[in-house]
C-alpha cells in the first residue's frame, strides 16, 4: 500500500442492530420484541423505553 492508494473506509454492524440487543446479558435476539433467549427479559419493539 503506497501513500498514493485511497484510504478505504469500513463500517461495522449496521446502528439498527441495536435493539436487537439485551441491555441485561448482551445476547443478540433474532428479532426486536421478543423475549432475550439467554435471560429471558422482555425486549421493547421502540428505540425509546422511557414510555413517553
Amino acid at each position: 500500500m503506497s501513500e498514493d492508494d485511497p484510504v478505504r473506509i469500513e463500517g461495522g454492524e449496521a446502528a439498527c442492530w441495536l435493539q436487537r440487543v439485551c441491555p441485561d446479558c448482551g445476547a443478540l435476539t433474532e428479532q426486536p420484541g421478543m423475549t432475550c433467549w439467554r435471560c429471558g427479559r422482555r425486549l421493547e419493539d421502540s428505540e425509546d423505553e422511557s414510555g413517553a
